[in-house]
C-alpha cells in the first residue's frame, strides 16, 4: 500500500511540476505550427463547438490566435475525436503554454516507449537506449512542431510488453492509443488482434470483453466532442484529401510517393495503387514464412515496417516509428545485424542534416533494410522474453 502511495504521489508532483514549467517556462516552440490543429481542436471541446464544424471552430480559433484573421490558416485534425478528447486540457491554456505541456506529453510518451521497449536489457543498454531514441532525427523533428505520432509509438510499444507480460490493463491501453492515428496504426492493431486470435490462449479470451467495452467509450465518448461526428468526420476526411497539399503529397516521404515521382506522373492516386501492389508483395512474402511468425515482437515489427513502406502519406517524422524494430531487432543479433541496424539509425541522421527534405530516401531505405533483417529473423525467430541488447 506505501509502494502505491508513493507512486501515486510521484505522478501527482511530475503533473503539477510539467504544469508549472508550460505556464512560466520561456521557449521557442512553435505554439501555430502542426499544434495548433490539435490545439483549435481542443479550445472547440472546451468552448463546446463541434469539432468538425470548421467554420465554427475557425471563427473561434481566431479569437484566440495572434494572428490578424485574415492571414489565419486553420489547420485540420484528421484524427477520430477521442484523440481531442485524451487533450481537451490544452484548450484551457493560453497556446503557448499548451504547446510546451504537448512537448512535455510527447517526451514523456517517448520515453515510456523507450522503457516499454527495453525490458528485460542490461542496465547499460537501458540507460544508452533513452538519448539514442530522443536524438533519432525524426523523434526531434515531430517533437518540434508537436505532431502525433508518439501515442502510436507508446502504443506498439506497450502492446509488444503487454502481450509479453499477458497485462490486459495495457494491451487494452495499447489498443486504444493504435487507434490515434488511423492510417499509421491500423495495421499494428490488426496484427496484434490476429496474434490473439491464432494465439487461442486464456489471456486472449479474456480480452475479447475490455477490448469491446473500450470501442464501445471511444465511440459514445465521442459525440460529446461533435454530436455529427459519425458524419461531420468522414466527410471532414473526404474533403481533407482532395486539399491542394494533401492531394499532391509535396512533402510526402513514403515509398509509393517516391516510386510514383519517378516513374509515373507523382499523383497520391498512382501512389496509393502502388499501395496496394505494394502492399500485396508484403502479405505473399509473410504469407510464406507465417508459421515463424509466432512472436508477437516480429509480427508487430513486421505490421510496422510494412505501414511505413506502404502508407503514401507519410512525412519524415512519421518514421520515428522505427525505434520500435531497432529494439526489437537488436536484441539477439548478430554482429553483422547489429551494425546494419546501427547504420539505419546513423544513415538518415547525416542525410537529412546535409540534404533537408531531400535526404528522406534515407529514411525508406532504412526501412527496407529493416525489413530484410526481419524478415531474415522470422525464418529463424528468437523467443524469449527477456532478451539482452548487448
Amino acid at each position: 500500500m506505501k509502494r502505491k502511495s508513493v507512486i501515486f504521489l510521484i505522478l501527482m508532483l511530475s503533473v503539477i511540476a510539467m504544469v508549472v514549467i508550460a505556464i512560466y517556462a520561456r521557449n521557442s516552440l512553435p505554439a501555430y505550427s502542426d499544434f495548433s490543429a490539435l490545439y483549435n481542436t481542443d479550445l472547440a471541446i472546451v468552448h463546446r463547438v463541434p469539432i468538425y464544424d470548421l467554420e465554427k471552430v475557425e471563427a473561434l480559433a481566431v479569437q484566440y490566435a495572434d494572428v490578424p484573421a485574415g492571414k489565419f490558416f486553420l489547420a485540420r485534425f484528421p484524427y477520430p475525436p477521442w484523440y481531442a478528447l485524451s487533450t481537451f486540457y490544452l484548450g484551457l491554456m493560453p497556446a503557448t503554454a499548451a504547446a510546451t505541456l504537448w512537448f512535455e506529453l510527447n517526451l514523456v510518451m517517448l520515453f515510456l516507449s523507450v522503457w516499454f521497449l527495453t525490458d528485460g536489457w542490461s542496465g547499460r543498454w537501458r540507460l544508452i537506449a533513452f538519448p539514442l531514441a530522443l536524438f533519432f532525427f525524426p523523434v526531434l523533428g515531430a517533437l518540434s512542431v508537436g505532431q502525433y505520432d508518439f501515442p502510436v509509438l507508446l502504443g506498439t510499444s506497450l502492446l509488444i510488453y503487454s502481450l509479453r507480460k499477458e497485462s490486459a490493463a495495457l494491451t487494452v491501453l495499447g489498443a486504444v492509443l493504435l487507434t490515434f492515428k488511423p492510417h499509421v496504426g491500423a495495421l499494428i492493431l490488426l496484427a496484434a488482434l490476429g496474434w490473439l486470435i491464432v494465439n487461442k490462449s486464456d489471456f486472449a479470451r479474456s480480452l475479447i470483453r475490455p477490448l469491446v467495452i473500450a470501442g464501445i467509450i471511444l465511440f459514445i465518448s465521442s459525440f460529446i466532442a461533435d454530436p455529427a461526428w459519425i458524419v461531420s468526420y468522414p466527410k471532414m476526411l473526404l474533403d481533407y484529401q482532395n486539399e491542394g497539399n494533401v492531394s499532391a503529397c509535396s512533402e510526402c516521404a513514403s515509398l509509393p510517393v517516391w516510386l510514383s515521382r519517378g516513374f509515373l506522373d507523382g499523383s497520391l492516386t498512382n501512389a496509393a495503387r502502388i499501395a496496394i501492389a505494394l502492399l500485396f508483395v508484403f502479405v505473399i512474402v509473410f504469407s510464406l514464412i507465417r508459421s515463424s511468425l509466432k512472436s508477437h515482437e516480429l509480427l508487430l515489427s513486421a505490421a510496422l515496417l510494412v505501414t511505413l513502406l506502404v502508407s503514401p502519406y507519410l512525412y519524415n517524422y512519421d518514421f520515428l516509428l522505427l525505434l520500435v524494430p531497432f529494439a526489437v531487432l537488436v536484441s539477439n543479433s548478430n554482429l553483422g545485424q547489429k551494425v546494419l541496424i546501427l547504420l539505419c539509425y546513423l544513415v538518415p541522421l547525416l542525410a537529412l542534416l546535409l540534404y533537408g527534405r531531400e535526404g528522406n530516401i534515407s529514411l525508406i531505405i532504412a526501412s527496407i533494410v529493416m525489413m530484410i533483417v526481419l524478415y531474415t529473423r522470422a525464418k529463424k525467430p528468437v523467443i524469449d522474453g527477456t532478451t539482452n541488447a548487448a
